[in-house]
């Protein structure tokens, strides 16, 4: 229903004055972490406040940027990703990694049922108990630490030297710090700073930024062009809502929470107004399938060629939806001056 009022709210805003172009949702307004030098910003922070924030995850270590076709961002203790095929942010399977090669380790095999008291996961085979199960209750459980993939066992902390009882679990490693005051004697290990010491990002990344917009430039597109009809426009990245899509009046935008990024698998969604002289999309109702559209992200041009061309009711928002494969889907008001469908563009990379 959210993306119906979005596309209700496309076409009202060409009766209104030009919008400022920001943030608007607290959740997804971007902040700037002036320890690290780096941003944090969209549904990335949404997942990060909501998850635990900086005790939980830590301070962020790079920008965003792609690995392995994902947008991911490296914080002390994790590592976030945008499933754009799913419509999510996840945590990285960061535990999995740091427990690589360890499957026959006495702690990582796994048990026939928990101690008396414990609670048994029967997905990885491992219990859950005394102050880690209470942390992991506490602080936001499967969706943030993912199943435990070891029994508590005494293991050296890289940072400091140290020996602790840990626990590894499929996105986190818990250390036991019993001469802590009682709230913070559970602590969770820098996995994110151990991966970036093991697998260097790319400096571009890992260099300190001055705002969240230098950051994402790197990775969101940029331009839109379809030359045959003579299309050619800045694309800008606009406030994060929840229940709505700020659209620039005179630009093509980007809209982050449920989009995908060029050269990834997922929906990359662009949407533009029409009708005044010179409107950015006012050409786009001209498009027919077979024509090139070519997209601007991180210094390359991304080449796509239109499927399909389609003329929707407004309730019609599956065209929103997460997609498995890349896609692009362009949207505008139709006709010009009654604006009561949508027009629909979509095309596929070539």
């Amino acid at each position: 229903m959210r993306h119906s009022i979005f596309l209700i709210i496309v076409c009202a805003l060409l009766l209104l004055p030009a919008p400022t172009i920001q943030a608007n949702t607290a959740a997804g307004k971007p902040v700037f972490f002036a320890e690290t030098g780096h941003t944090l910003a969209y549904s990335f922070r949404d997942f990060y406040d909501r998850q635990g924030g900086l005790a939980i995850i830590g301070l962020p270590l790079s920008e965003v940027f792609l690995e392995n076709g994902r947008p991911v961002q490296y914080f002390e203790r994790a590592r976030l990703e945008w499933h754009a095929d799913l419509g999510i942010t996840l945590a990285g399977l960061l535990g999995h990694w740091a427990a690589e090669g360890r499957s026959t380790d006495p702690a990582f095999v796994r048990v026939a049922a928990a101690a008396p008291g414990d609670t048994y996961v029967i997905e990885t085979g491992h219990s859950l108990g005394g102050v880690f199960r209470d942390f992991w209750l506490a602080n936001g459980g499967l969706a943030t630490f993912g199943y435990p993939i070891s029994e508590p066992f005494d293991e050296t902390n890289p940072q400091d030297g140290q020996v602790y009882t840990v626990q590894y679990f499929e996105r986190a490693r818990f250390e036991h710090h019993p001469n802590n005051p009682a709230a913070y004697q559970v602590q969770l290990g820098h996995l994110g700073r151990q991966y970036l010491a093991a697998y260097q990002a790319p400096e571009s990344a890992l260099a300190p930024v001055q705002n969240a917009a230098q950051a994402w430039d790197a990775v969101r597109p940029t331009q839109v062009r379809i030359p045959r009809i003579g299309l050619k426009t800045d694309v800008v990245s606009t406030g994060y809502s929840q229940g709505a899509w700020d659209v620039p009046r005179y630009t093509a935008a980007h809209y982050w929470p449920i989009s995908a990024y060029p050269g990834t698998a997922g929906n990359i969604i662009l949407a533009g107004h029409v009708g005044y002289r010179g409107i950015i999309f006012n050409q786009l109702p001209n498009v027919v399938v077979g024509d090139t559209i070519y997209v601007s992200a991180g210094g390359q041009e991304h080449r796509y060629v239109v499927s399909e061309v389609l003329t929707l009711l407004p309730a019609e928002t599956w065209v929103m939806q997460p997609t498995t494969n890349e896609t692009l889907t362009m949207i505008t008001c139709v006709p010009i001056g009654v604006y009561s469908h949508r027009l629909i563009v979509r095309a596929v990379p070539n």
